[in-house]
């Protein structure tokens, strides 16, 4: 059994409650809204005073990365046998193997193509798909005249039609300030 915390919720009972709870989440949004802004500048301080020295070691990286490659392509008999890597004192270089894929034999093969070809010479490799449509019945729904015998037919296929509604709130922000100024 699982211990859940309950929040304790601020009861409001009349129009003016409401009207300052909207006030405080506007003050707090706004506030929020504020603190993001200091917080994005001071990063793009740190990314901008990091960034040269940042971008060097990414081309060192780089052209170490690339000089490795090509010395393990060009000295295959470096490799033990039997194996893609080589251990060093400073880490591991190797070749790994990617999972099988189908790739086209050339330029000339299409995937049309070959799916037509498959569907004669090999039709077990084939896929048929069976899904419910649902968007064309939600559409023939929603341009029916007779939502009810619309209804009945997908309630005898197990299905109904269900619409969630979902609470919003929406601060005026940017006549918060003056709003403000006139309640003091």
């Amino acid at each position: 059994m699982k211990n859940r915390i309950k929040k304790n919720l601020q009861r409001l009972t009349t129009r003016d409650d409401a009207e300052a709870a909207m006030n405080g989440l506007a003050l707090a949004t706004n506030d929020q809204r504020r603190l993001i802004a200091i917080r994005d500048q001071a990063v793009l301080e740190i990314n901008e005073r990091y960034a040269t020295g940042l971008a060097e070691l990414d081309r060192v990286v780089s052209e170490k990365y690339d000089a490795l490659r090509a010395w393990a392509e060009a000295n295959p008999e470096q490799f033990p046998k039997d194996r893609k890597s080589i251990d060093m004192a400073a880490g591991t270089l190797g070749f790994r193997t990617g999972t099988p894929k189908l790739a086209l034999l050339s330029r000339a093969w299409t995937w049309d193509k070959v799916l037509s070809l498959v569907a004669q010479i090999c039709p077990h490799y084939i896929r048929q798909k069976m899904e419910v449509d649902k968007d064309a019945m939600l559409a023939d729904y929603s341009q029916s005249t007779a939502k009810d015998v619309t209804s009945d037919k997908f309630k005898r296929v197990g299905l109904e039609v269900a619409q969630d509604e979902s609470f919003y709130v929406e601060p005026n922000l940017t006549e918060l300030e003056s709003r403000t100024s006139e309640a003091t």
